[in-house]
């Protein structure tokens, strides 16, 4: 195992080993926040830590071992280069090296969720006392007691979350975005800062770029969680009427009184199917977007919700929908190991959406050929100390694609 795990000759070095990640303690404070004990945040520092050191010291040798020992033996194995990133994987699942990343990469996300969930059943039912006060004032929470999430929300637990985003355990449950809010900054090492919203952040200076002093009265927001993104919105829009809609109960319960605590209040929490939008009443909307929610629904899903927005979109309005990178123009180690979530994390439909031609989907949903556009968009992370450089974490970067699709003035 030590000769498989070495350097190759050639290989970068890694950055230094004390590049640690932001440690749990320097996440944003609300009064939602559970309140974790020492060992409770050890027990995040150690996900992080690990996290990191897989990012940028295990995946430099995963790829050259993948370079100087998978592909030549592939080819000789086939006589031929490999095809499709499903041949390159079948090689690289053989590879020990690759092995151990992907193992310990699991057992990180198995960690996370399992502190998380210790952490919020301790102290669950002051945490439904604090949103249930918190969201009993305003007129921020409108959930729907008939209203039953699409089964494949129910019956996956997403990111190996138990109970995914919809499950349930007692009367006004917020454990699901409790248990998120304090997981993600885990997961991702305080690179998305304190309060986990650098996809929000990357919405807002592409709306700046790109639409320069435009000011959306009314903004929609499709399967927004616990709202960590929306309320970049609402803050950069103070004047917008803000509608944040999502399927699971429990994150809205949290997000709402999230946004209490933080003094945010022109957002409402609305549930229902993005698919679907209980909206009509509603409509139309200026701004509707989606921030890494597409690899959570299927193929068919992606379709009615491009639908749905450009019904729900009003003239000279802008659909944008912000997602991990199409494969189709990446190397296949890359897609491999971009394609890790769709495999080994609980992410059913990632696959096939970065496979899947988004742009033809929106203009099957209505929108012109012209008024369809494929951009990218980013946001500052928060970095390690100057002068040491962090490998993109497959997955997990900031670095966006972007589609997005405009509606016509009425004449």
């Amino acid at each position: 195992m030590a000769a498989e795990l070495e350097s190759p000759v050639g290989t970068p070095a890694p950055p230094p080993a004390s590049t640690l990640p932001r440690p749990w303690h320097t996440i944003l404070k609300h009064a939602a926040l559970p309140t974790l004990t020492h060992d409770e945040q050890t027990r995040f520092n150690v996900v992080a830590a690990m996290n990191r050191f897989l990012a940028q010291q295990l995946l430099p040798r995963v790829e050259a071992a993948a370079k100087q020992s998978v592909e030549p033996a592939l080819e000789a194995e086939l006589g031929r280069p490999p095809t499709d990133r499903h041949e390159y994987r079948r090689a690289l699942e053989r590879n020990l090296t690759w092995r151990i990343w992907s193992r310990m990469r699991r057992a990180t996300m198995e960690m996370r969720q399992q502190a998380g969930q210790l952490t919020v059943l301790r102290q669950l039912p002051g945490l439904v006392n604090t949103c249930r006060a918190l969201n009993a004032t305003g007129d921020q929470l409108h959930l729907d007691r008939a209203f039953s999430p699409p089964r494949y929300l129910q019956s996956l637990p997403a990111h190996l979350m138990p109970g995914g985003y919809v499950g349930e355990r007692v009367t006004d449950d917020v454990a699901a975005g409790a248990s998120y809010e304090i997981g993600i900054y885990a997961t991702l090492g305080g690179q998305s800062g304190p309060a986990s919203d650098r996809a929000g952040r990357a919405t807002v200076a592409w709306l700046a770029e790109h639409r320069p002093g435009w000011q959306p009265r009314r903004i929609l927001d499709l399967g927004c969680g616990m709202g960590a993104n929306t309320l970049v919105l609402a803050r950069a829009f103070p004047e917008a009427d803000i509608v944040a809609i999502d399927a699971g109960a429990p994150m809205l319960r949290y997000g709402a009184a999230r946004a209490r605590a933080l003094g945010v209040d022109n957002v409402r929490f609305i549930q229902g199917d993005i698919e679907q939008p209980p909206l009509a009443a509603e409509a139309p909307f200026d701004l509707i977007v989606s921030l890494m929610v597409l690899h959570e629904t299927s193929r068919p899903a992606v379709q009615r919700i491009f639908a749905a927005s450009f019904q729900q979109l009003a003239p000279g309005g802008l659909a944008f929908h912000l997602e991990q990178p199409p494969y189709r123009d990446k190397p296949l180690l890359e897609q491999c190991l971009r394609d890790w979530d769709g495999r080994y994390n609980n992410e059913a439909f990632w696959s096939s959406l970065h496979d899947t031609d988004l742009v033809a989907c929106m203009r099957e949903a209505g929108f012109a050929a012209e008024a369809v556009r494929e951009t990218t968009a980013n946001a500052v992370p928060v970095e390690p100390p100057p002068g040491q450089t962090l490998q993109e974490d497959y997955g997990r970067g900031g670095a966006w694609y972007v589609v997005t699709g405009e509606k016509p003035l009425a004449d």
